[in-house]
């Protein structure tokens, strides 16, 4: 074998190895999602992402019941696809507005980026079903 052939066949085993990879991310991301999403039948669900890639990244799912208390915090921290999921039990039962304010002082951190943007996703949705009642067709949105 010469030398280029060496080099593309190594290239096509990390590119196989990539793929591989992705789809072991993927399924984590969409069991822990599963899971989530089917914690409960009322309130809201948000997602946030937090962190870049030098410093490794974190995903935040967290559903908000209607009295404002966190109900479900997962997340998934680690590099690509060493992350796993795990359940954040200290985040459950926290009035959301609290859980706002403590992450907001440590903003800088993947965890806290990845939960103040799933808290605003649930703002977010919470907003659209509040003017969705408004104009007298909402109905309650199921997490």
């Amino acid at each position: 074998m010469t030398g280029w052939q060496a080099a593309l066949a190594l290239l096509a085993l990390a590119w196989a190895l990539q793929c591989v990879g992705t789809v072991i991310q993927v399924g984590r991301y969409r069991a822990a999602f599963r899971d989530v999403g089917s914690s409960s039948t009322d309130g809201w669900m948000g997602v946030g992402k937090g962190g870049g890639a030098l410093r490794g990244g974190a995903i935040a799912m967290i559903v908000v019941a209607p009295d404002g208390r966190v109900r479900r915090a997962t997340s998934l921290q680690g590099r690509t696809v060493f992350a796993k999921a795990r359940r954040l039990h200290e985040l459950e039962g926290r009035l959301a507005s609290d859980l706002r304010n403590d992450a907001e002082g440590r903003r800088r951190e993947p965890l806290a980026a990845a939960i103040l943007s799933a808290l605003d996703q649930v703002a977010q949705a919470r907003s659209r079903q509040a003017q969705a009642a408004d104009l007298g067709g909402g109905e309650p949105v199921t997490a």
